[in-house]
């Protein structure tokens, strides 16, 4: 029964704090309700799993608890008040989400990540084909039927059936590949298609340099195969429409001008702006203060108060300043690091997720990083190097008595080949 509820606290992790879940809706009040009590859950639970972290965590969660109190203590001295803004105090708080998914792992002790993938594109199909959000799109920026933090979802499953090809050698995984990666085009979300391109690349860095346990790019036999798919699906893209065609390319070539496109100028006028206020309060950012500034640009979400601003890194440089953008880094490279430092090989799974997480410093230049990214990242940190307890492992310490202790790491997944 444990077993049960602990997955279902992972699914909310995972899925419940963005509007993907919510049938694309923005604007759900239960998306509201849970991604607020999720960032309120890892403020408040955060030092009662603390034994659990692994070292680097452990410093982590004394920096974001230190951040959670300092942020109270000046809303009580300044406004009078424990809590004047929540939005301030969540939009750092949710950095927890990291150690509270790597918690929730350790009760678990195994996902498949087919599974993941699973779930992200029947959200996808229930969204888009049942409920027909993708029979208005007419291929251009403004008809677009997903926000860019679903779109970002679908880097997990396009790095998922790369690496199970490259790893596995299943000629359908090529297919399914390219299916996803066309999605990302076809959505339309420049950033998510940057940020794909720049994840697979890394998984075939990965590969080249022998990383990756079982991997070797068959670089004939792919050739061949992209080669025949390219001819059956010439006369899909005969029958689109010039006009829509031309739009559709002439948006996706805003990645190589940003400056000269709409939505990309209108980021930098907006980035150009909040970095020259940064500048005024560099190492601790400007907090409740600036929430009380608003918005500089009209915005629904805020019409009076609060801050919207698209990238990950300006939005903690101005708020909460080098520090907070200092703790950000901090959780994300600690966990980059536990997966590939203590890892001789990357088994798929730890591919997969360092990979995506690595997709996420890139996608956080032009958006938020969405509070699911962090739940992934503690998923990620689990599969880089968690140890069962002593009671899970007694019956393997004879076969690894020779192992030095830094690889001696326990992984509860049939993909994660543990040596010794």
């Amino acid at each position: 029964m444990k077993i049960i509820v602990y997955k279902i606290i992972l699914f909310v992790l995972l899925f419940g704090t963005c509007a993907l879940a919510y049938g694309g809706n923005q604007g759900s009040p239960i998306l509201s309700a849970v991604t607020n009590l999720s960032c309120l859950a890892a403020a408040v639970l955060l030092m009662f799993f603390y034994g659990s972290y692994p070292l680097s965590y452990k410093l982590i969660a004394w920096i974001i608890t230190a951040g959670i109190i300092f942020l109270i203590a000046e809303s009580l001295y300044t406004y009078n008040q424990y809590v004047y803004s929540f939005f301030v105090i969540k939009r750092f708080s949710c950095l927890g989400l990291a150690m509270l998914t790597y918690y929730v792992m350790t009760k678990i002790g195994s996902v498949k990540l087919g599974h993941i993938v699973a779930i992200i594109l029947g959200f996808f199909f229930i969204n888009q084909i049942l409920m027909g959000q993708i029979f208005s799109y007419a291929l251009t920026n403004d008809t677009r039927t997903t926000a860019a933090a679903e779109a970002f979802y679908l880097v997990f499953p396009f790095l998922f059936f790369l690496v199970r090809y490259i790893t596995e050698h299943r000629r359908m995984d090529i297919v399914y590949t390219l299916f996803v990666l066309g999605l990302i085009f076809f959505l339309l979300h420049r950033s998510v298609i940057s940020t794909a391109a720049v994840a697979g690349i890394l998984v075939v860095c990965l590969s080249m340099i022998k990383k990756i346990e079982g991997s070797r790019l068959k670089v004939r036999s792919t050739a061949a195969m992209l080669f025949v798919l390219g001819i059956l699906t010439l006369p899909l893209l005969g029958s689109l429409s010039p006009t829509r065609t031309q739009a559709f390319l002439e948006t996706i070539g805003g990645i190589f001008a940003p400056s000269e496109d709409e939505t990309g100028s209108w980021r930098l006028e907006q980035s150009t702006y909040y970095m020259t206020n940064f500048l005024d309060r560099p190492f601790m950012g400007w907090r409740y203060e600036g929430y009380d500034k608003g918005e500089i640009m009209e915005n629904e979400d805020f019409p009076e108060k609060g801050t919207i601003i698209h990238s990950q890194y300006v939005d903690m440089l101005y708020n909460y300043g080098i520090a907070g953008m200092a703790i950000n880094l901090l959780i994300i490279f600690c966990t980059m690091y536990y997966i590939y430092i203590r890892n001789p090989k990357l088994s798929l799974e730890q591919t997969v997720m360092i990979c995506f997480i690595a997709s996420g410093l890139l996608y956080g230049i032009s958006y938020q990083l969405s509070p699911y990214y962090w739940s992934f990242v503690g998923l990620g940190m689990y599969y880089g190097g968690y140890k069962a307890p002593k009671s899970e492992t007694d019956d393997q310490l004879t076969s690894q008595e020779g192992v030095p202790t830094g690889i001696q790491s326990t992984y509860h997944d049939t993909h994660s080949h543990s040596r010794s």
